[in-house]
This record gives C-alpha cells, structure tokens and sequence, in this order.
C-alpha cells in the first residue's frame, strides 16, 4: 500500500475509499445585527475616513457562525453591508460582475446613478446595480444619507468570477424611464429593455407599502410581496429574490423550513422570529440572518411591522435546487 501511495501522489491522484465523506454544515444559528450598536459605529466611520481615501465607506456584516468555516457574508451566498454618504459626497462610479442592490434606511437627497438612470433613495427604496451596470453615488440633501448593501458576492468568490472595473463610466445608453412599466401587462418593446434584469432600477417605498396593503391576507394575518422584474415577472436579478413582509400584531406566521436563504431588515415596527430552537427579538433598523434548514416562524409585537427580505432564493430555482416545507 505504501508503494501503492506512492504512486497516487505522484500522479496526482487520491482513492476514494479513503477519503471522508463530507456531509452538509449543520444549520447555523440566527444572527441579529443591533441598530443600536451599528448606528455610532457609522458615525465614527464617517470620522475616520473621507471619499478621497475610499471606494465606498461600508461596513461588511460578518456572520459570526462563519468564523471557523471557509464562508463569509451575513448568512449563506448573501454579502449583507451598511454604507454611510455624508451631505455633499459622491462615491465614484465603477462596476462589477456581481448583482447588487440598495435598500435605503435614511437620507434626504441620496441618489444612486445606474447606467445614467437618476434614482432617488428616500428611506424604504430600494435601488437595483446589477453585474456589470455602471453605478455611483451622490448626496445633495442636508443629512447623513445610510443604506443596506446586499451582494452575490460569497457565489462569486466561490466560482472565482468576480471582476471589478474602476471609472470613469462611458458613455452609455439610458435605459427606459421607469414610467415606462407603470401599466400592468404592459412594457416597453426595445432592445435596451431586454436585459438579464430589472430594467427598473428604484423600487419606491410608498408604492410597494400601496400594493402590500391591497394584498388579502393569509390565514396568519400575513401579507408577502415579491419584488419582480417587470418585463418578465420573474426575480429583480438571476441570484436575489427579494420580498416585502407585512406581519399582524401578535399573530405568529405558519412555520416554514427552505434550503434558501435570507436576511432581513426591519423597515418598521417590533417583533420576534422563531428560528430553530432560538428566538430572535427585532425593531427598526435591525437586520438578522434566516439561514437554511431551520424552522423558521415570525410575530409581531406591534403594529404595522414590515420585514424586508433579501434572499438567495432565485439562485436556487434556477439550479432547480428549491425545497420548501410548510407546517400545518
């Protein structure tokens, strides 16, 4: 067997039979990342660094269930980030393969430019910079300006795929204005519209709060809306679904198990999340990780509790990987 060995390492190969079987992580815990701590730390990032000495001034939410494993991110194929814009600031364009999205929590007069689409980012938006769209950032109103970063970035990492390209941003043709698929059933037939994406790049808050509010509600008192891609109506990008969660006080959700995954911020109110045997406690501004394989039931504990959620989800379907339980 020695000499037998031997000659497998010099050919580069292994057997099998000898090798451990790999099994699956074991279902990681939930993970809340406390508004009231990341919100001084922001300020002290605006403190210690300016835009001249930085790409973006982000602060990555790092899954501490990943600390002794080769993943990274906020939970499973999921780069969750908060990044800070101060009054008078810009954030240079550039771009890259990875998908990306905004969901602003504060700010006056942020905007983010999206292949030379203007799109406003008043608390609640959220702003679409899929891979390989030209992207910056400006700040003309009077207070801090602060949003959720969400990227694809840990699926990247793992295909050895990402590629990143530093401006100045070409000129480029401006996709249809978002008027455009104000009509349901109805979208503009060109070929700048015809894209592997949303072509609809800001996603307001006051519009999907007006469509979640006309929703029935399921038997829990739930309502759940997904955010889609108007010329298609499938997922905004190829690897992030995302959906608008509206929660009744004081109503526990039916219980769900996915091999997905999500993160969710708190847009508004308090509540409480069953996830496994922990339980989760959220407010405003919150973020806490769902992962996969757990039992996982949400309540509110006041009115008006709204959850958004940023998942892996369409990455799956794709694969044709989904699995969703439900309990009775």
């Amino acid at each position: 067997m020695d000499d037998f060995h031997a000659k497998m390492d010099a050919a580069k190969v292994v057997a099998l039979w000898e090798q451990e079987g790999r099994s699956n992580y074991p279902p990681d815990a939930a993970h809340v990342w406390r508004w009231a701590t990341l919100n001084p730390l922001l300020d002290e990032a605006v403190g210690v660094t300016d835009m001249n000495n930085a790409e973006r001034r982000v602060l990555i939410l790092r899954n501490p269930a990943f600390a002794d494993t080769d993943r990274d991110g906020a939970a499973a194929n999921l780069s969750v980030n908060l990044q800070v814009l101060m009054p008078g600031e810009k954030a240079r364009p550039h771009r890259h393969t990875m998908h990306a999205l905004r969901f602003a929590l504060e700010g006056d007069g942020a905007s983010t430019i999206v292949e030379g689409k203007d799109c406003p980012m008043l608390p609640g938006d959220m702003i679409l910079t899929p891979g390989w769209t030209w992207h910056q950032h400006k700040h003309e109103g009077k207070t801090r300006a602060v949003w959720v970063d969400a990227l694809d970035v840990p699926l990247h990492r793992y295909l050895d795929s990402g590629v990143f390209q530093p401006g100045p941003a070409p000129q480029v043709d401006e996709p249809p204005p978002d008027g455009a698929y104000a009509a349901a059933g109805l979208v503009p037939d060109q070929p700048s519209a015809h894209k592997p994406y949303s072509p609809m790049f800001r996603y307001p808050w006051g519009t999907a709060v007006k469509a979640l509010e006309a929703m029935r509600p399921a038997a829990d008192g739930s309502r759940r809306l997904r955010y889609t891609n108007p010329a298609t109506g499938g997922a905004i990008m190829s690897t992030l679904d995302c959906f608008l969660v509206g929660l009744a006080k004081g109503a526990a959700t039916q219980a769900y198990r996915t091999n997905t995954n999500a993160v969710c911020v708190v847009m508004e109110g308090e509540g409480e999340s069953r996830v496994g045997e922990d339980t989760v406690t959220w407010g405003p501004k919150d973020i806490f990780s769902l992962p996969h394989g757990q039992w996982i039931s949400h309540k509110a504990t006041s009115a008006g509790a709204r959850l958004f959620q940023i998942t892996d989800r369409e990455l799956f379907r794709r694969l044709d990987f989904l699995r969703d339980e439900f309990r009775p």
